[in-house]
């Protein structure tokens, strides 16, 4: 008898554990019987025929061409690979002399004809792998876009089927919100925050108790505050978030302060944020005696240099001078109201939202229509995705109303803070003093012992009358990138 390998391969460890890998064994079994052949040993595979590199498909090849067997019987075609690196391998070993029998295809691989025959069957498996693997992806994007997250529900959610919300779990997520409220009490570590959940019955998979992980995987996760992040981009989810934006921010905050590498030497407070005027040479801070000193190194400058408490008062200074008067903070909020009000909004989200219902009447109808066979498939499909397009197009410009509302907020907050920009930054700790000068300030620099530099754009645009832009009901782009600069210093997002 002649002695072979046997191989069976599923995709999946799921598919593994049921009668996949036994049928094929049976087939193969079966085969090697009826043509007097010995199956010396079996190699048995948990990876996707697409994917190239697979150890123990490897592991038999180099076997066979050690001459540790005369033959290799396969189940299938589409079994054995949907690659063609590994399928160049089987037609290797055969111009070795190594027989390839397939136990449930009729095709002899010794021949020309079977060869060919076998090539175009796998051409047509590799094929349908990747039309498969694209379908998958486009139905995966297609989910995000609406909202759904397409994988496993995070702790505190539950799955409910696929292209479904995922459902608040009544049971964890109360727990899970608290997660996030002990943290931000900056009362706890990780540590004592993973016993405390513990103690108070928060179990994770296998419904086992949580450990370290599943905490810092829930604090690190945005999903809780009602976004999704896949492959390092934010999307928007549907479903109910647990907690707010801001506890979110917070707890990010939390993590970065205590995570800040500790030196032991004096921490300069303008490290790398200064100039020198005559050369642009960033200045280097040094303590002598009581004070610290920044002063310009290139040779034969030196006219960058001044003492560090004064640099602050000159700051201090600076900032105040920045700062919006009562008066204009009254005019801007009137401004605000009217860029984000004006042109009828309400009648325009009404309009809008009556709209998005009538879109999908139409495709109830359109699946009433089809089902009735009034129309067929594919005028089916063509006037729904017209309808569904429709739809998509109305949902942004909602969401764009919408998202005008919590500009509305932003702004306000954003006055405030310009209105007390020395106050905010004596009441700062030193990385806050950092960011809120490198935001409010471009270019600094020191010429001949004096502070020299510009608004931000930002706080140029609070002083004048902007514009709003017409079709988004916006404010103007630069006093939004304000907002941004209020999230970053503060970490406070209403």
């Amino acid at each position: 008898m002649k002695p072979c390998f046997g191989y069976i391969r599923v995709s999946t460890e799921r598919q593994g554990d049921g009668a996949s890998l036994e049928a094929q064994k049976d087939a193969i079994t079966g085969f090697a019987s009826q043509n007097n052949l010995e199956i010396v040993r079996w190699f048995e595979e948990r990876e996707t025929a697409s994917k190239t590199g697979r150890p123990i498909f490897g592991e038999m090849m180099n076997a066979l061409v050690s001459g540790a067997a005369e033959g290799l019987i396969l189940h299938k075609v589409d079994r054995t690979a949907r690659n063609f690196s590994d399928w160049s391998r089987l037609h290797e070993v055969a111009k070795l002399g190594i027989d390839v029998y397939f136990a449930a295809d009729s095709l002899d691989f010794g021949t020309r004809g079977g060869q060919l025959l076998a090539d175009i069957q796998m051409a047509l498996a590799a094929d349908y792998s990747r039309n498969l693997s694209q379908e998958v992806k486009k139905g995966i994007y297609g989910r995000i876009k609406n909202g759904v997250y397409p994988f496993r529900a995070p702790l505190g959610y539950l799955d409910t089927g696929g292209g479904n919300v995922k459902a608040i779990d009544p049971i964890k997520a109360p727990l899970v919100s608290q997660v996030f409220e002990l943290y931000c009490s900056g009362d706890y570590s990780i540590t004592s925050l993973t016993e405390e959940m513990q103690r108070r019955g928060l179990k994770g998979v296998g419904e086992r108790p949580v450990v370290r992980r599943n905490i810092e995987s829930i604090l690190r996760n945005p999903f809780y505050c009602g976004k999704m992040l896949v492959r390092g981009k934010l999307y928007d989810g549907a479903h109910e978030p647990l907690i707010s934006t801001a506890q979110y921010r917070r707890v990010a905050a939390i993590k970065a302060q205590r995570f800040v590498k500790k030196s032991t030497k004096h921490e300069l407070l303008f490290r790398g944020l200064f100039t020198c005027g005559a050369c642009g040479q960033v200045l280097t801070g040094e303590r002598q005696k009581a004070h610290v000193y920044y002063r310009c190194h290139t040779p034969r400058c030196g006219r960058g240099a001044i003492r560090e408490d004064r640099l602050e008062e000159t700051l201090r200074e600076k900032l105040a001078r920045l700062e919006i008067s009562p008066e204009d903070q009254v005019t801007l909020e009137s401004d605000i109201r009217a860029w984000l009000n004006k042109d009828g909004v309400k009648d325009i989200e009404k309009s809008l939202r009556l709209r998005i219902s009538d879109a999908t009447a139409r495709l109830d109808r359109l699946t009433d229509l089809l089902v009735d066979g009034a129309i067929d498939k594919p005028a089916y499909e063509l006037r729904k995705q017209n309808v569904e397009f429709e739809k998509q197009q109305l949902r942004e410009e909602l969401d764009a109303l919408e998202r005008s509302r919590a500009e509305e907020k932003d702004l306000k907050a954003l006055l405030a803070l310009a209105a007390d920009l020395s106050s905010l930054y004596d009441a700062a700790p030193p990385p806050k003093k950092r960011e809120l000068i490198r935001n409010c300030l471009v270019a600094p620099c020191v010429m001949d012992g004096q502070l020299v530099s510009h608004p931000a754009d930002w706080l140029v645009s609070l002083r004048k009358s902007p514009k709003t832009d017409e079709k988004s009901h916006s404010a103007p782009q630069a006093i939004l990138e304000g907002v941004r600069v209020m999230h970053a210093v503060v970490d406070v997002m209403p």
